[in-house]
């Protein structure tokens, strides 16, 4: 990001008393950021969460700014919803997945979690280099983008990549799926979107903040919206008188 990205005064509100909605809508009606991580960095930048004048955009990690956003979303998320998000729709297909994960970090037996807790989980999930998809991935269907369906050759290759153990699991996370395209050096750009959905990613959490932005500002809103509610119950009929 330069001067020019952000020349107009910042909003001296965090968070916690609010930073303007009209701002975050005019952000996102003229949204051309070239990642959605620029994007939640412009806004934390004018909420004076984070300040682009003493630490450059490429020095803020994603825990800092996850931790910023936090005081605007302080319910926990169900441990349901990340069955959602990986795709992973039973509770035994899930353990399945992150059992070591949850028992070096101790969250073994827990229902809800923080946001950041949120994101180091499907972090894990995703494994190094840039976030792609989310849901985990049938084994037919990468056979079909890698290999037009060899079902057994790309079975060979996923062993190669990742041995017997890492192969077992019918559904393939996002992870793996990384470490395959590497280990078979696939340079093919249309293949690997396919494989990795990394363009879809960033429409798809685009869309996820604009719901969750609506549904916050109603929340705030709720006693306005149902004060107004009642006066104009209240002019549109008009009290009762005998005849």
């Amino acid at each position: 990001m330069t001067k020019e990205d952000y020349k107009i005064d910042r909003f001296h509100e965090t968070w916690e008393s609010g930073i303007p909605y009209w701002f975050i809508g005019a952000c996102l009606l003229n949204y051309n950021f070239k990642s959605f991580r620029r994007f939640l960095i412009y806004i934390s930048h004018y909420s004076s969460v984070i300040d682009l004048w003493e630490t450059p955009s490429k020095d803020i990690k994603n825990e800092e700014i996850i931790a910023g956003f936090q005081p605007l979303f302080t319910e926990r998320i169900p441990k349901k919803v990340l069955y959602q998000i990986t795709g992973l729709k039973s509770k035994t297909t899930f353990n399945e997945q992150f059992k070591t994960y949850f028992e070096v970090n101790d969250l073994i037996g827990r229902k809800s979690f923080t946001m950041l807790e949120v994101y180091k989980i499907l972090e894990f999930w995703q494994g190094e280099g840039k976030w792609g998809r989310m849901q985990a991935a049938k084994k037919e269907m990468l056979a079909d983008i890698i290999h037009n369906g060899n079902y057994e050759r790309t079975a060979e290759e996923f062993r190669g990549a990742l041995g017997k153990e890492g192969y077992r699991p019918n559904l393939i996370s996002p992870k793996k799926i990384k470490q395959l395209i590497e280990h078979i050096d696939l340079t093919e750009e249309n293949q690997i979107e396919e494989l990795m959905g990394y363009r879809e990613l960033q429409t798809g959490l685009l869309w996820m903040f604009v719901i969750v932005m609506i549904f916050h500002f109603f929340t705030q809103n709720e006693g306005v919206f149902n004060a107004n509610s009642k006066s104009v119950k209240a002019i549109s009929s008009p009290p009762h008188t005998d005849t």
